[in-house]
């Protein structure tokens, strides 16, 4: 990805799946909207949060939030709300699927695309021997914090990278040293 998503995006990208899935109810629903601000997603560290209750005057809402974790503080922004007019128990439960199969949706969407959702701080990882990108790696605030991470893993390994999660530059080091594939396994 070029830029973060946004939470309007998210919630038609993950409404999208669960209609390819069949498990969207949109012939109960009245709407599903994603929320009129939205924000970037900068991080995969967020968490599903939901109000589903009966509304006011009329039918079941499902109102669904994103818990944003990052930089020591908790902030709550919107992703969009699914609304029926129907206000049986059949309808309730209907929504609560709807709410379980957006959790699990989530969950997986996240799982494989982790890399989308990663735009702030830098990484540093560090590749074998043998080429393959070892388990050994740093997620870190600053340019400052990764430069240390890399120096230690350079006595290790052959070649560490560093790439700024922002502007997704990659900067590769190497060391001079010859390595056997048992030096850095």
């Amino acid at each position: 990805m070029k830029r973060p998503i946004t939470t309007a995006e998210y919630f038609n990208l993950i409404c999208d799946t669960l209609r390819r899935k069949k498990q969207m109810p949109d012939e109960m629903l009245d709407y599903a909207l994603p929320t009129y601000s939205p924000v970037p997603i900068k991080t995969y560290e967020f968490n599903i949060r939901n109000n589903l209750d009966f509304g006011e005057n009329e039918g079941i809402y499902l109102d669904l939030s994103i818990e944003l974790i990052g930089d020591g503080e908790r902030q709550i922004k919107e992703l969009g709300t699914f609304k029926t007019l129907q206000r049986s128990d059949v309808a309730m439960r209907t929504m609560a699927q709807l709410l379980a199969d957006f959790i699990v949706a989530d969950r997986d969407y996240v799982r494989f695309h982790l890399d989308d959702f990663n735009w702030t701080g830098v990484d540093v990882y560090a590749f074998n021997g043998d080429g393959r990108k070892s388990e050994w790696g740093y997620s870190c605030s600053n340019q400052e914090s990764a430069k240390i991470r890399k120096d230690k893993l350079l006595e290790r390994f052959l070649c560490v990278i560093i790439r700024d999660n922002a502007t997704r530059r990659i900067s590769e080091y190497r060391t001079s040293r010859n390595y056997s594939k048992s030096d850095v396994a």
